[in-house]
């Protein structure tokens, strides 16, 4: 089986950059600091922190929930961004460099002989993780699944806007430096809505090369912002700020209510998105 869904023209245009990086055959296209195998990587299974576990409030990862009502010029608070060492490492590979390598679970094995990786090793459990997460079956009303290039994030895209929409990409900007605490103080210095309606997240995943978990949920409204920070280090990010307007089907039991100090249904979630995080929404026409 090979990766990605079928491939279709469409047009996207792009907040920020995705263009492709390179990329050539074998170990040469690892990417390490994705897979979780270091402390500032991206976790694995982030996109279940948004909606269904990550329970533990102690965690410095759950210190991205916020309410609309938050958003207030001059206003301070903990967040988390995770340093991101090399930004270009979440950008797609062309097509043409990633497509002869099988992109499933029933191949895992032919999967970790090409990137020379032992069965047993960190890398092996992270691909095995990642595999599951892009097969795992849609509930009712949701479309999921994986992109693991340009034109596969597109199609993904195209089947819940549909086909004639335009797209806007957006991302967070991160300016940071390796000292940087995954946690600290951000004051809001401004902020702006940009969409309402129909916005698909997409959250990276750990893998040899930029694979994409996409997830929706039918019929159900959120917005985005883009939120202007600086951290009491002087750092400075331009943030997207995701919100949830209807929580009503959340596990009444998720970190964020307990941390909103909210309930299932009565509340819109927001959350401050990671650099390596993205999100999808049509221009109106």
């Amino acid at each position: 089986m090979g990766n990605g869904f079928v491939s279709c023209s469409f047009l996207l245009l792009l907040f920020v950059s995705l263009a492709p990086g390179e990329a050539s055959n074998g170990v040469d296209v690892l990417r390490l600091p994705s897979m979780g195998l270091d402390d500032h990587s991206s976790s694995d299974g982030q996109h279940e922190s948004l909606a269904v576990s990550m329970d533990d409030p102690n965690d410095p990862a759950v210190q991205v929930f916020a309410l609309i009502k938050d958003l207030v010029v001059g206003k301070t608070m903990p967040i988390y961004f995770p340093y991101i060492k090399d930004p270009t490492s979440f950008q797609f590979f062309p097509k043409e460099a990633t497509q002869h390598i099988p992109f499933s679970s029933e191949e895992v094995l032919e999967i970790l002989r090409f990137f020379s990786f032992s069965p047993d090793s960190k890398q092996a459990l992270a691909i095995r993780q990642t595999l599951e997460i892009c097969e795992k079956e849609p509930k009712e009303n949701e479309a999921r699944g994986c992109a693991t290039t340009l034109e596969s994030l597109a199609d993904f895209a195209r089947g819940i806007l549909g086909s004639d929409t335009r797209v806007q990409i957006l991302r967070s900007s991160l300016l940071s430096n390796s000292s940087t605490p995954l946690v600290q103080n951000y004051t809001i210095l401004d902020f702006k809505g940009i969409a309402t309606g129909d916005i698909i997240p997409c959250h990276s995943e750990p893998y040899p090369y930029p694979v994409y978990y996409c997830h929706f949920q039918l019929g159900a409204d959120s917005k985005v912002f883009k939120v202007y920070l600086r951290g009491d280090n002087g750092e400075l990010v331009e943030s997207v700020f995701l919100c949830h307007m209807d929580t009503s089907t959340w596990r009444p039991g998720h970190v964020a209510f307990r941390l909103l100090d909210v309930k299932a249904g009565e509340s819109e979630v927001c959350h401050f998105l990671a650099a390596h995080d993205l999100v999808m929404f049509p221009i109106p026409k």
